[in-house]
């Protein structure tokens, strides 16, 4: 053990006068003379040759990239240590929600160690389960599956490796699959809705771009389509579409009694969304507009010849809400709005909110204490339940209209998933399933504080560590953020941030603007052109943790990825002084662009348009590529990007980790990993994601100086 210690430290030290005094020989990068034009403005776009991510001399400057930071990370043996450790306490097996069907109960399970889930059922509740579906046979991945009314058939949703466009296959509940393949689905948006008779079903088709080009094409929705079962996709209806708004998104939804199909419409990522119905009595129906994007809307059922919807119209922390479809001006509040917001209007995931057995169920985020709130169909509380501080439930409820047993899965900093049974006659929740780990969670403490951003906003964050840290200011710290497109954040386990604070690190989540921590409106103070908020709300937190003595400056890291890459990014372009280190994953980070590439076309709502001249002088304020300053010192960043992803599109990541090599003003190393096969994700194996967590792990280590490991750390 004292050896080991010995090695860490002396591993340390060796950064320390080798990585951060020592300049990288980076791969040569070719510059060119790209100006473009906005509004009258003259911007440079010197890397613009990155975009061709296909091309011979940009896929050899990536490998150059990948194996200067492969030889950085693998040249200590602390990342060797990390990885074990990742290795031992990422093998759990992980369950779903079951969904019910007339008697029987399908869930998905991925065993400890493999990712790719298969399909189960029980015939009767406590059955043995019975495989259904088994996609490896397959060289598929089950992306989400949609039992019938009566549980006899399973549409199954496919994908091909990490690729986000989506097939469709029917399953049997003997197993046998049936003869339908359908193409054209994607994971932007859709699903799938059967008929009352289970003879076919509703689903939203996309336009497919040509092999080779997912990743550059825009998902353009062609419209909602009717399959019927055993005739070729060429054959299938097309119910709906909007032919000149070819970016609008669908759900779909038939009500208790098949009457009606419900359509949620909405323009891209916008949070607003108008809803139609199609009266499937009646032949030769056309959708009927029911209420007009003016807020959120999503159905949760019909009886008595009401429809239920969750809103946030003239409610920003939501409501729930009953009408007539013949007269959809009289809106009725059923439950009316809290201190506290409805977990309904994110649009990343993590909603909550239902209807089941004459009754409503509504997850609840107050000041990070969330809770589940059961309400009868007159809006009359019936039951709280209170959660763990700090954890969420995740997909939803599942349950039948008629169910008056509903299942969730939950999840925590130190649970990674627990599927609890709540009947809601009682308000009894009872564990169902739950997934076994190898690690103390009492060892870890959760605490909850409140700090003011740069306007006097009071933001929420979660500080994470273990048992008997001493506040002395001088504790690596990792801090990550996400405040965009309503999500409400929360502690989830990550294997990464356990061993991070196994290891002595501490974990930070602030709960910034842009999310949907207290509703649409603190969503509202953070998208378009308000992103700055969301910087500062960021910005201020790592000053408050400073302030505070959880950590300094040089032992902080700024972490964000996806749609909060260039959150994270824009602090430490702005700020650099203020961190150590920072880990940017699968990010957006030219926002003068991302318009034009992959799924990310549908966040405009979010961000805004270079197209609209204001939110063009709002993106170029912030936008990290485009706000590097040559000569400032920046601190050591890595910057890690999956191969084959069709959402945040690897491109932001070569640009820009290409022109902050460029730019930087002193030895902190700027490092770009790729997760080669990997889409939106950060792997395409376990294997390859406890291989990119533990270079993350390795690199943040080294970069902060993690001071000390414990016993048990050691052993592993």
């Amino acid at each position: 053990m004292r050896k080991l210690f010995s090695l860490l430290l002396s591993t340390l030290i060796l950064f320390s006068l080798a990585g951060a005094q020592t300049k990288l020989n980076y791969p040569m990068t070719r510059r060119v003379d790209q100006v473009d034009f906005y509004h009258g403005q003259t911007v440079a776009d010197p890397y613009r040759w990155l975009e061709q991510m296909d091309s011979a001399e940009t896929r050899a400057w990536v490998g150059a990239q990948d194996d200067l930071t492969t030889g950085f990370l693998k040249s200590t043996r602390l990342r060797e240590i990390f990885r074990q450790k990742l290795a031992a306490i990422s093998k759990y097996d992980i369950y779903s929600a079951p969904v019910k069907a007339r008697g029987r109960y399908f869930f998905v399970k991925a065993d400890a160690g493999n990712n790719n889930a298969a399909l189960f059922v029980e015939d009767k509740r406590g059955a043995k389960p019975r495989l259904l579906f088994d996609p490896g046979r397959e060289k598929s991945n089950l992306r989400a599956f949609w039992p019938n009314r009566d549980g006899r058939l399973v549409a199954l949703e496919t994908s091909r490796g990490q690729s986000r466009w989506r097939h469709v296959k029917i399953v049997g509940a003997d197993g046998c699959i049936q003869s339908d393949a359908l193409t054209g689905l994607h994971a932007l948006g859709g699903n799938i809705a059967w008929s009352k008779n289970s003879e076919g079903f509703f689903y939203v088709r996309f336009h497919e771009p040509k092999e080779g080009e997912e990743m550059k094409a825009a998902v353009n929705n062609l419209g909602i389509y009717y399959h019927n079962l055993g005739s070729p996709q060429s054959e299938d209806a097309l119910i709906y579409s909007r032919p000149n708004q070819a970016g609008w998104l669908f759900n779909l939804y038939v009500n208790a009694d098949g009457r009606y199909l419900v359509i949620e419409a909405r323009d891209g990522g916008s949070s607003k969304n108008s809803i139609l119905y199609l009266d499937l009595s009646a032949p030769k129906s056309e959708a009927v507009e029911l209420l007009k994007g003016d807020a959120a809307y999503t159905f949760l059922g019909g009886a008595g010849g009401r429809f239920f919807f969750y809103t946030d119209r003239q409610a920003p922390r939501g409501r729930i809400v009953a009408l007539d479809p013949a007269s959809p001006e009289k809106m009725t509040t059923i439950v009316a709005e809290s201190k506290e917001a409805i977990a309904g209007g994110s649009l990343v995931g993590g909603n909550a909110v239902g209807m089941f057995g004459n009754h409503f169920a509504a997850m609840y985020w107050g000041d990070g204490q969330p809770i589940i709130r059961v309400f009868d169909t007159d809006g009359r509380l019936r039951h709280t339940i209170t959660l763990p501080e700090g954890a969420s439930v995740w997909g939803g409820f599942s349950g039948a209209q008629s169910d008056t047993e509903i299942y969730y899965a939950l999840l925590g900093l130190t649970s990674p998933r627990t599927v609890y049974r709540l009947n809601l006659l009682t308000g009894r929740a009872s564990v169902f399933r739950r997934a076994d780990i190898g690690f103390t969670e009492s060892d870890f403490v959760i605490t909850q504080a409140f700090y003011e951003s740069r306007d006097k906003t009071r933001v929420p964050v979660f500080v994470a560590h273990k048992k008997g840290i001493c506040l002395d200011g001088s504790n690596p710290t990792l801090m990550y953020g996400y405040g965009a497109f309503g999500w409400n954040s929360f502690l989830w386990y990550q294997p990464q941030v356990i061993a991070w604070m196994e290891m002595g690190g501490i974990y930070a989540l602030p709960r910034i603007r842009g999310g949907g921590e207290y509703g649409e409106s603190w969503h509202r103070e953070g998208m378009k052109l308000k992103e700055q908020n969301s910087i500062d709300d960021f910005i201020a937190a790592a000053e408050w943790l400073i302030a505070n003595k959880y950590t300094s400056a040089s032992k902080l890291a700024a972490n964000g990825g996806s749609a909060s890459g260039p959150l994270a990014a824009a602090a430490i372009i702005q700020r650099p002084d203020l961190f150590g280190a920072a880990l940017i994953d699968i990010p957006v980070l030219d926002m003068l662009r991302y318009e034009r590439f992959g799924a990310a076309q549908s966040w405009t709502q979010e961000f805004g348009s270079v197209e609209n001249a204001d939110e063009f002088k709002a993106l170029l304020s912030y936008s990290p590529y485009h706000n590097i300053k040559p000569g400032r010192c920046y601190p050591p960043t890595l910057i890690r990007v999956g191969e084959r992803d069709e959402t945040a599109t690897p491109l932001h990541g070569y640009k820009f980790a290409a022109l902050m090599q460029s730019a930087q003003g002193c030895a902190s190393p700027v490092l770009l990993k790729v997760m080669w096969g990997a889409g939106h994700n950060f792997g395409t194996t376990p294997e390859q994601v406890i291989e990119s967590r533990a270079d993350e792990m390795a690199f943040l280590a080294l970069a902060l100086q993690l001071p000390q490991m414990n016993s048990a750390s050691a052993q592993n």
